[in-house]
């Protein structure tokens, strides 16, 4: 999988060019958020191997790294035609839980998976953490709208419309938890034009951010084709963000779902769901399952057999 991140780099990690789960670490890069680098990662007999993409040291438009990789990625997805998924982690991520969580992904629903890592896990009393974790985010968003821009531009680059017409592989955007956060923070920036309408389908996963005025910003957000917010009123970790910051979270209350552009499911009272947060790796039952199926795979939601549309919340339920 590809790694995209603004986190610091160790390294003293790296032995030619090559480290561990411990090759980037938990504050930003030393050179500012913006700064980004891309590395390759792959789990070997249990370890995990983790490669830097080299850095030219004068950059030209022939040899921008991001190019030749987002076109290596475009060529092997024709090949196995299998669709991608953009992956934004939550807080309190290590480098390696993120790893994890991306390979959960790609193992469960057969995609590949482009990971942006940003610096979530400072340590320290949790609060604090979480406090300094949300300014990481907000820090954040330049790295993000600039990994976006190129992400589009040279996935698209050689494509005429015969290309086009024959393209049949579907790119994908989830956001996890406090994720939402930042892309809350990058959706409001002027920055922020039409990066995420390359995506099929955005999928804002148990988001810890206010439920309140939500809607404000989700509309703003660019979309292939579809918008979809995940909940569960019983979320365990949504439920400490909620006691501790006063405000209730979007990923943990069913009611004012009013986002025009917006499909909201409610998996509250599905079978095995209980508290969960981590409700898209965790084992619940097959009808989530089969949702994120189709929403990371760039398919419907709402076609999902085993939920109905309730109209007094505006979701879909069990």
């Amino acid at each position: 999988m590809l790694i995209i991140t603004n986190r610091s780099i160790n390294k003293s990690n790296f032995n030619n060019g090559i480290g561990n789960h411990n090759a980037f670490g938990d504050e930003v890069n030393s050179k500012g958020p913006n700064e980004v680098r891309l590395a390759h990662a792959k789990k070997v007999e249990g370890a995990w191997q983790v490669r830097l993409v080299k850095e030219p040291s004068k950059i030209t438009d022939n040899n921008i790294p991001s190019r030749k990789v987002f076109s290596e990625i475009r060529n092997r997805l024709t090949l196995t035609g299998k669709n991608c998924v953009f992956f934004v982690h939550g807080f309190n991520q290590s480098f390696e839980k993120n790893l994890e969580k991306a390979l959960a992904l790609e193992n469960q629903y057969g995609v590949e998976v482009v990971a942006f890592s940003w610096p979530s896990n400072s340590g320290g009393i949790k609060i604090r953490e979480y406090r300094r974790a949300k300014r990481n985010a907000q820090a954040s968003v330049g790295a993000l709208d600039a990994t976006l821009e190129k992400f589009g531009m040279y996935l698209r680059e050689p494509f005429n419309k015969e290309a086009l017409q024959k393209c049949d592989i579907k790119f994908s955007l989830m956001t996890y938890s406090l994720g939402n956060f930042l892309l809350q923070n990058y959706v409001i920036n002027s920055i922020y034009e039409d990066e995420t309408r390359i995506f099929d389908n955005v999928i804002l996963c148990q988001p810890d951010v206010d439920n309140k005025s939500h809607a404000q910003w989700v509309e703003q957000i660019e979309a292939g084709k579809r918008v979809y917010i995940t909940i569960n009123e019983n979320d365990w970790v949504l439920k400490w963000s909620d006691a501790n910051f006063q405000k209730d979270r979007l990923g943990r209350t069913a009611r004012d779902l009013i986002a025009s552009n917006a499909y909201y499911f409610d998996f509250t009272d599905g079978p095995n769901v209980g508290k969960t947060h981590g409700i898209f790796y965790k084992e619940t039952n097959n009808v989530v399952k089969s949702f994120f199926n189709a929403v990371l795979n760039g398919g419907r939601g709402e076609r999902t057999e085993g939920l109905l549309f309730d109209p007094q919340i505006n979701a879909y339920r069990f």
